[in-house]
Order: structure tokens, then C-alpha cells, then sequence
């Protein structure tokens, strides 16, 4: 496998990874959300990838070692006590499932390729 598939599919495996914090998140806003000074939490993740995407930009390749350093991580949202939104928490919970859907996809067309080209070369 070149260092683009490792790249590739160690970038799918993280945005996999924030996906499934994101949804912890999410459930635990909804959880707390009639919580006296409850802080609300996000993840941070989609922020972290400016970095990766100007490097790309200027004709760079990243190293693994980056990608390994773009680990989605929980993070505090506005302020303590700041009401948790309900119907917005929902929203997100939708959007944060279809995002996953569609990385899962982008993940399996990328397997199914590289089964392709290595069951293409047996012959």
C-alpha cells in the first residue's frame, strides 16, 4: 500500500473517530441539558484540518506523523450555563449521522478500489 492509501484511509479512520465522539457529545449535551451551569461540549476536529488543508494547497505532502497529530478531541462550547439548544443538539445528531454515512461510503469505495487493483494483478 503507498503512503496516499495510508494517508487516505488514516484520514477516513479519523474523521470516523470524530464522527463517533461528535456523537457521544451530542448525547451528552441532550443528557444535561436541564443541567444547572452545564457547559456544552463539542469536538474539535474539522478546525485542526486548516493546517493539513494549506499544506496541501502549497504543493505539500503530509507526513503520517501530522495526521496522527489531528486527533479529534472534546472541547468546551460557549459558556457555562448557556442554555443547550434541544431542537439544535437534534440537528446536529442529523447532520453528524450523515456524515458518518458518508464517509463510510467513501471508505468502502476505497477498499473496494484497492481489492480491485491487487485481485487485477494475480492474473
Amino acid at each position: 500500500m503507498s503512503f496516499i492509501d495510508q494517508s487516505t484511509v488514516g484520514l477516513l479512520s479519523m474523521a470516523l473517530d470524530a464522527t463517533a465522539l461528535r456523537q457521544r457529545a451530542i448525547a451528552q449535551n441532550i443528557a444535561n441539558a436541564n443541567t444547572p451551569g452545564y457547559q456544552r461540549i463539542g469536538v474539535s476536529f474539522e478546525t485542526h484540518l486548516g493546517a493539513l488543508q494549506n499544506t496541501l494547497k502549497q504543493g505539500g505532502t503530509p507526513s503520517l506523523a501530522s495526521l496522527r497529530d489531528l486527533r479529534p478531541m472534546l472541547e468546551p462550547v460557549g459558556k457555562p450555563g448557556d442554555p443547550v439548544a434541544l431542537d439544535m443538539e437534534v440537528a446536529a445528531l442529523s447532520d453528524n449521522t450523515l456524515q458518518q454515512q458518508a464517509l463510510l461510503k467513501v471508505l468502502n469505495k476505497h477498499m473496494s478500489l484497492l481489492s480491485t487493483a491487487v485481485n487485477e494483478g494475480k492474473r
